[in-house]
């Protein structure tokens, strides 16, 4: 085989891998995208359980510390006192079925990760075609490469948060149920960040190099 036609055969499997990098590329634009849309739904309804949860916890405290639910309550539980802690464990039980299948997702997300990571490990970064470098109207390689990190390792974060601030929440303390409720407020910074630096134009697709 000449030189000539070993790097032809390289400039093929060159632009073979970059195909295969792009495609995987904007799988996990849709991908990051599903996900996102997913979580937020049901972040959306964990909202709703929450705020339920705060106002029978306020009841719940109000009517354990003025002693109207019985005359003995250090030996006797009220009817009603049993009613609010039922509701609460389930709003509680709701939540943490909520997040495990928001981590379900997230682990799923991870393979496609996964393969876009394994993936550009075996390009060599240092040849300067259009797909590796960028130009005026796309971000280069690296830029990806950083962004799919990121992204990924705030969404596993943040629902390893989650689940463990859940844990915390305590009937008889409003303030655990309100901490919990900050935890999972919306990111609108983070909403944007992903939305604009996760796009990839699609005119784009690397040309087989002659």
């Amino acid at each position: 085989m000449s030189l000539a036609e070993s790097a032809s055969d390289r400039s093929v499997q060159h632009y073979e891998l970059e195909k295969k990098i792009l495609n995987q590329l904007l799988l996990l634009e849709n991908e990051f995208r599903s996900h996102y849309h997913f979580a937020k739904k049901e972040l959306a309804q964990q909202i709703e359980w929450i705020n339920r949860l705060w106002v029978i916890s306020q009841r719940y405290m109000h009517l354990t510390s003025t002693g109207l639910c019985c005359k003995h309550p250090q030996i006797y539980t009220s009817p009603i006192e049993e009613s609010m802690l039922q509701e609460m464990a389930e709003k509680i039980k709701a939540i943490k079925n909520s997040n495990c299948r928001i981590y379900t997702s997230v682990k799923e997300l991870r393979e496609f990760c996964t393969i876009f990571e394994e993936l550009c490990s075996q390009l060599d970064m240092a040849v300067e075609s259009p797909f590796i470098i960028g130009d005026s109207s796309h971000k280069p390689l690296a830029f990806f490469i950083e962004l799919v990190s990121d992204l990924f390792k705030y969404l596993h974060a943040s629902i390893l948060r989650q689940r463990y601030s859940v844990h915390l929440i305590e009937p008889s303390d409003c303030e655990t149920v309100a901490k919990y409720k900050a935890v999972i407020e919306p990111s609108e910074d983070f909403e944007e960040y992903m939305s604009v630096g996760l796009t990839y134009c699609r005119c784009l697709i690397p040309k087989r190099i002659c």
